[in-house]
C-alpha cells in the first residue's frame, strides 16, 4: 500500500470508492471547480484507490475531516485508523485550533479513541447526489 499526500485523485477513483463503501457517487460535485480541499491523503493498492480522507480548513482556526472511505475489501486492517492519525497530525503540525468531524452514532467509539468528544450539531442535506 502507498499513501499519496495532496496529489490529483481520479473523480471516477473517489466516485468508485464512495459508492463501494454506500455513499452516493457525487461525481459532478468532484469535478467541480469550485470544491477544494485543504488536504487528503490517498490510499492505493497497486492502481486502485483503496482509502481516502478530506479535510477542508480556513487553514488557521478551524478544520473539519470529511470523506473517510475504506474499500470493504480492506476494512478491519487499520487503514482508517492510520488515515485519521495521518491527517490529525497534519491538523496539528499546523496550529489547527479546533478539528470537528462528523459521524454515525455506531461509528462513536472509532472517533472517541482519537480524542473526540460528542457535542450538539445539525446537518441538511439540501438536494440528491446521485
Amino acid at each position: 500500500m502507498i499513501y499519496i499526500c495532496n496529489e490529483t485523485v481520479s473523480v471516477n477513483d473517489l466516485a468508485d470508492l464512495r459508492e463501494s463503501v454506500g455513499w452516493s457517487r457525487m461525481e459532478k460535485e468532484y469535478n467541480n471547480p469550485l470544491l477544494t480541499s485543504y488536504y487528503h491523503i490517498a490510499v492505493y493498492e497497486k492502481e486502485a484507490l483503496i482509502g481516502y480522507i478530506d479535510c477542508v480548513s480556513n487553514g488557521v482556526t478551524d478544520a473539519y475531516i470529511q470523506d473517510l472511505m475504506v474499500h470493504p475489501d480492506y476494512q478491519g486492517r487499520g487503514i482508517g485508523t492510520d488515515l485519521m492519525k495521518k491527517m490529525i497530525d497534519y491538523l496539528k503540525k499546523k496550529h489547527i485550533y479546533i478539528i470537528s468531524v462528523v459521524f454515525e452514532e455506531k461509528l462513536k467509539p472509532f472517533y472517541e479513541k482519537f480524542g473526540f468528544f460528542s457535542m450538539l450539531c445539525g446537518q441538511m442535506e439540501t438536494y440528491d447526489c446521485i
